[in-house]
């Protein structure tokens, strides 16, 4: 079975990194992007006129930061009542007549994404904060992992602007979560060369191109050093082997992947399995071997 990272250490991290300053969250982002303002309603990149503003906020009644009653914000992944076999939730976010970008300065028409698990949206208006069960994604990434318990869960996803206040922008999914996935791994040794064979239980494991979804995602093997945290994008170096084709097998040589930095000895290659956009989940498994 995978060896897990606890939620409260993966949200402890966030809120580590927006204590520093909410005004801009810092958690690397891969295949997310900071979004490019787009041109407001009248067709001009120019801020909207005072009478604009007022006329979009009467509209709706709460705080939109001059974004239209049209626009909307939507879970792509997981969908609505989705069994997830893995604790380490993925989740995918489309947005329509809103920009998704960066925290820091609040852009009008614009703001980035907040999950919120098992508690209600916030107040447009008021500032979100940043806790266990509000977590922030201040760089502007659209989709992301989570630790959850295994239960039933309610996540709202709820846009903030600049400054991290609420705006009326939500969408909710009901999941239920459960550890049934696992990832074992067998291996054999013939001089450097590590010939292995993943066995995954649960879960699915398909290549990069076939984009997020719930209960899929590739394997990665990571030589020497530790498992990357949940949600963090695992790097690509000599020391992190991406099989972005869904390989669920290989021949890794370690003479050849680590170059002057490698030694004949024990190794210790963790196998992880990450997201489409290399962001890495709970589920792990890893062997110890000697290699000459």
């Amino acid at each position: 079975m995978a060896d897990r990272f606890s939620r409260r250490t993966f949200v402890y991290s966030v809120s580590t990194a927006l204590a520093a300053g909410l005004a801009g969250c810092s958690e690397e982002q891969s295949g997310g992007g900071a979004g490019t303002p787009s041109p407001t309603a009248s067709g001009t990149d120019e801020p909207p006129t005072e009478t604009e503003t007022d006329a979009t906020e009467t509209t709706t009644g709460e705080y939109r930061n001059d974004v239209g009653a049209d626009a909307s914000v939507s879970f792509a992944v997981p969908s609505d009542g989705a069994t997830l076999t893995s604790p380490s939730v993925q989740w995918r976010a489309t947005a329509d007549g809103v920009t998704i970008e960066e925290a820091g300065e609040v852009t009008s028409g614009a703001g980035h994404y907040h999950v919120i698990v098992d508690t209600d949206p916030v107040t447009p208006g008021e500032t979100i904060p940043a806790d266990d069960t509000h977590i922030h994604y201040g760089t502007g990434q659209r989709d992301g992992v989570l630790e959850l318990e295994p239960g039933e869960h309610t996540l709202h996803l709820q846009v903030g602007d600049g400054a991290h206040t609420a705006m009326a922008l939500t969408d909710s999914v009901d999941v239920t979560v459960s550890a049934e996935a696992g990832l074992s791994i067998e291996t054999s040794v013939d001089g450097s060369v590590i010939d292995w064979e993943a066995t995954v239980e649960k879960y699915s494991i398909e290549p990069t191109n076939q984009g997020i979804t719930s209960n899929t995602g590739h394997l990665h093997a990571i030589i020497n050093t530790e498992p990357v945290p949940v949600g963090e994008v695992i790097p690509s170096d000599a020391r992190y082997v991406h099989y972005g084709d869904g390989s669920t097998s290989g021949s890794l040589d370690l003479a050849e992947q680590l170059g002057d930095a490698y030694e004949s000895g024990e190794h210790t290659v963790h196998f992880q399995i990450a997201s489409a956009t290399h962001r890495a989940t709970a589920l792990t498994a890893s062997e110890t071997v000697t290699t000459e």
